[in-house]
């Protein structure tokens, strides 16, 4: 009896420096965001560093929260995270492959449903807005959830510089 009790503590004590070994935080870190000004413009460069023991204080009731952390790490604000959720919730009920092809100028991608006309060419932009900053080449690539949400912040940087109002852009 003395022997099984032995044996089970020992597999038990192996388990444990097992288990310790495999969840001990390792040196990689993940990127966020500082911003630089540029054209008036502040773009998001990832490059300081933060650890996975980092919080993210999600909102309560958030109704997409499976997308919180990866906005925080394309440079939106944890204050924004409300409005980026009801935002998303209204304007593709948080599905990324969300197109309305309705919309004028080609429509509305994403998760942000962001419209056409930021990726297509124009007398300002010859390439297209969000290309001029190197986010996508097409605006096809709004459909991946990263390229979206750095295209809303771009944009909302934008409105915010040139109307005082980040959020316009998506106003009922």
């Amino acid at each position: 009896m003395v022997k099984r009790i032995l044996i089970i503590f020992g597999f038990w004590v192996l388990g444990l420096f097992t288990l310790m070994i495999i969840s001990t935080p390792d040196a990689k870190t993940v990127p966020i965001v500082e911003t630089t000004s540029v054209s008036k413009l502040q773009i998001v460069e990832a490059t300081q560093r933060i650890t996975h023991r980092d919080t993210v204080w999600l909102p309560a009731n958030m109704m997409c929260p499976q997308w919180a952390q990866m906005a925080i790490d394309v440079g939106w604000l944890e204050t924004d995270l409300p409005k980026i959720d009801a935002v998303m919730h209204r304007e593709s009920r948080c599905f990324s492959d969300s197109h309305y092809a309705k919309d004028p100028h080609g429509g509305s991608y994403g998760l942000m449903q962001i419209n056409a006309f930021w990726c297509k060419p124009s007398r300002w932009y010859p390439n297209g807005y969000l290309q001029s900053f190197g986010v996508l080449s097409n605006c096809k690539q709004l459909f991946h959830p990263r390229t979206n949400l750095i295209a809303a912040r771009l944009i909302w940087q934008y409105s915010h510089t040139q109307y005082e109002d980040g959020w316009l852009p998506w106003q009922p």
